[in-house]
């Protein structure tokens, strides 16, 4: 396995549950294309380099739609302070107006 096919592979993995079954055609161009350019001891010619670097960026995107399972939300002071997700509380007390 080659540099392309290896780097591939680490993507794929990395991506996890962003990769789903719609996205097979995809996945399978995308390692066609990184051995072949595994392949050229000279490197890939111009096209296949271009295809290849659009196939990447088309998986990249995929990945990127996807929101990361289990990720916390940002460190603002907002959610320090627990405002914005916190329940808000209400300023009637005891059911009167």
């Amino acid at each position: 396995m080659g540099r392309h096919s290896e780097a591939v592979e680490a993507t794929l993995t990395a991506a996890g549950d962003a990769i789903t079954g719609k996205h097979q055609a995809l996945c399978e161009l995308v390692r066609t294309l990184a051995e072949q350019c595994d392949a050229t001891p000279e490197g890939p010619g111009t096209r296949l380099a271009g295809t290849y670097l659009t196939a990447i960026r088309t998986l990249n995107a995929v990945v990127a739609a996807v929101p990361a399972q289990g990720t916390k939300p940002r460190n603002g002071l907002a959610s320090v302070r627990g405002i914005r997700d916190a329940p808000k509380k209400s300023t009637i007390r005891g059911g009167k107006g």
